[in-house]
């Protein structure tokens, strides 16, 4: 399936709108016409008294639908203009994304190009043109992945070892952000068994770590504890705890929505595209599992909790924890 096709199915139906403005529009007409006739028809004041009360309850009630259909309409558009922004925000957040990386390479290639550096000089100049591919390729990687994992239940579950993905993907974020080995901490098992897509998993879980640390009050100082165990329900949960800047209690049910991203497009400091938690629990609702946020409020961190079913029994959930990830290679 390529990711036009996955784009596509994921766009809401229209025929819900249009059949709410039709079905408004004729309830309209019906009320409009009935008054009508009730006006212009004296007998039916004078003789059909319980028919008359008849239709003043009909008329009642096409009334309240009517008025519940426009505040219906109301809400509706309410909420395609708050996605509109958060589109706008998006495409304004990407083409910075994109051109930033790209204009810095180009700079540094000509300045390679045109001047005579050092050694040590042009060492620095490709680590930090690094640095601004990995930014580019991941915020490629952002945008193709909600595409491919959105709606896209896993059909062929294969077996996978969680613990050994989540302490990979520690390796990869912290060697992302060049961050010492202290700044994660794992606890759980040396092997836990499920079955699932771990590709899909890893990258779920990448984005989890990445988000803890980039909304960590000073990212280069990120402490994230991560928690795996299994309790004995069939269900593995997963636990990502900061200790960054948090959130306030309105912002904890849309986190999780697409493009959705806290504070002003201005006013924002920290880069993104508003994907990464959208692509979380795209994953995780592939596997038949729930994701979750808590937090105590601003500048109080944030705790992340996934639950996976899927738990193969006999697995080895009760090991000893490991303090610290160890590198898994392979």
């Amino acid at each position: 399936m390529n990711v036009r096709s996955q784009l596509s199915s994921t766009r809401r139906p229209k025929w819900i709108h249009i059949t709410i403005g039709v079905s408004l529009i004729v309830l309209a007409v019906a009320l409009t016409v009935a008054w009508q006739i009730m006006a212009a028809s004296d007998w039916l004041a004078r003789e059909a008294g319980t028919l008359r009360w008849v239709i003043y309850f009909l008329g009642t009630l096409l009334f309240l639908l009517l008025i519940g259909g426009l505040t219906l309409m109301v809400l509706l558009l309410i909420r395609e203009v708050r996605l509109n922004e958060r589109q706008s925000n998006f495409v304004s957040a990407v083409t910075h994304e994109l051109k930033t990386p790209v204009a810095s390479l180009k700079l540094y290639l000509d300045t390679l190009q045109m001047r005579e550096l050092p050694e040590s000089r042009r060492e620095e100049f490709y680590r930090t043109m690094r640095q601004d591919l990995d930014r580019l390729h991941a915020t490629i990687n952002n945008v193709l992945n909600a595409a491919m994992y959105t709606d896209r239940p896993v059909v062929d579950p294969q077996p996978l070892d969680l613990a050994k993905v989540v302490r990979r993907s520690i390796d990869l974020t912290r060697t992302r952000h060049q961050l010492p080995p202290e700044a994660f901490s794992y606890e759980g098992p040396d092997s836990l068994q499920l079955r699932g897509d771990a590709e899909a998993l890893e990258t779920a879980i990448v984005n989890l770590l990445d988000n803890a640390v980039k909304y960590s009050k000073e990212p280069s100082e990120a402490r994230v504890e991560v928690e795996v165990g299994a309790h004995g329900d069939g269900q593995a949960h997963l636990r990502v705890r900061d200790h960054g800047v948090g959130m306030s209690r309105a912002h904890l049910r849309f986190i999780f929505n697409r493009f959705y991203r806290i504070g002003s497009e201005v006013r924002r400091s920290h880069t993104g595209t508003g994907l990464g938690l959208f692509i979380v629990k795209s994953v995780v609702k592939g596997h038949r599992g729930t994701v979750s946020a808590d937090s105590a409020g601003p500048d109080k961190g944030s705790t992340f909790t996934v639950t996976l079913p899927g738990v193969m029994e006999g697995t080895a959930a009760d090991q000893p924890a490991a303090d610290q990830p160890s590198p898994v290679h392979g």
